[in-house]
């Protein structure tokens, strides 16, 4: 077990066996919802005047039955897309899942929840209100996937817990000497390009810098692992150094990148959260007015 590996085998097996048990309901609200878009396609593909007597209407409308049953469901699992932030506070205890798992589950609540707000719109916005929380929905939801894409850089230990630059630099000696130990001489080892220079040029900089330092990883890994298989004594332990030398190079430009993707990622951090409580805010006075207004049947009004 090593420094940035903290849990036993066991446990880390039994967090992740719970946290794929997280993406169940996730996957079957994905299922009904594909089975509410193929029902009701020909009523979403018509005209806003043609729809008012279309015998699906009073069902898929925004306050509708279905309509406003999705509308509810994805609310629902908004929050529990606010709950990844609960557990990151809650990281010891490992019995609640590994981070990695809460992680998938925040990026499944959230794009099935826009899913079902969409369905609950029946993808047509007239308010200004509606048309505001819509807009800000969109960019919380890109700017995630934006974030999901950073969070792929940040080198992580088994549990999906950051690690520091003492547990990084730890994780890269421990592969080198692995690989030392396989044969796998210095010389083969560093003679890709030396490691890209800090960037600090602002947040395009830094991702620009991140990426093309992941690149230069997978040449590094790409041009050793062409050596490895043409040497006659190193070969026949392909299965063994070939993915320690993928993660040495992967993890030792992360190092040389680690206050970078720091930087990235908090003020990628602060400009999400932001948006997501504006889109929150939105959210909340699109639910008082239709309260207020609506006549919703779930609170004795017409469908």
């Amino acid at each position: 077990m090593s420094d940035a590996d903290p849990l036993p085998a066991a446990e880390r097996r039994a967090a992740r066996e719970r946290g794929a048990a997280l993406l169940w309901a996730p996957l079957l609200g994905l299922a009904l919802g594909l089975g509410i878009f193929a029902a009701g396609l020909e009523y979403y593909r018509l005209d806003p005047e043609a729809r008012f007597s279309h015998p699906q209407h009073e069902l898929l409308r925004s306050s509708g039955k279905v309509g406003l049953s999705c509308g509810l469901a994805g609310t629902a699992l908004f929050l529990v897309n606010l709950a990844y932030l609960l557990r990151k506070r809650l990281v010891a205890f490992a019995w609640l899942g590994t981070l990695r798992s809460w992680m998938r589950l925040h990026v499944a609540s959230g794009l099935l929840g826009a899913a079902l707000i969409l369905f609950h719109s029946a993808f047509l916005v007239r308010s200004a209100l509606g048309v505001l929380a819509l807009a800000g929905l969109t960019i919380v939801i890109a700017t995630g996937v934006v974030g999901r894409y950073l969070y792929a850089f940040v080198p992580r230990g088994r549990d999906g817990r950051e690690l520091d630059a003492t547990e990084l630099r730890a994780r890269v000696l421990r592969l080198r000497k692995e690989l030392d130990a396989a044969g796998v001489a210095a010389p083969l080892l560093d003679a890709g390009a030396p490691l890209a220079a800090r960037s600090d040029t602002g947040f395009l900089g830094r991702i620009l810098g991140v990426v093309a330092g992941n690149r230069a990883a997978r040449r590094d890994f790409h041009r050793l692992a062409a050596e490895v298989k043409r040497h006659p004594h190193l070969a026949p332990q392909a299965k063994r150094i070939l993915p320690a030398a993928r993660a040495f190079y992967r993890d030792r430009q992360r190092l040389s990148r680690l206050s970078e993707l720091r930087a990235l990622l908090g003020s990628w951090r602060f400009l999400h959260r932001w948006l997501a409580i504006v889109m929150l805010v939105l959210a909340a006075f699109h639910i008082v007015v239709a309260l207020r207004f609506g006549e919703l049947w779930i609170l004795g009004g017409h469908a």
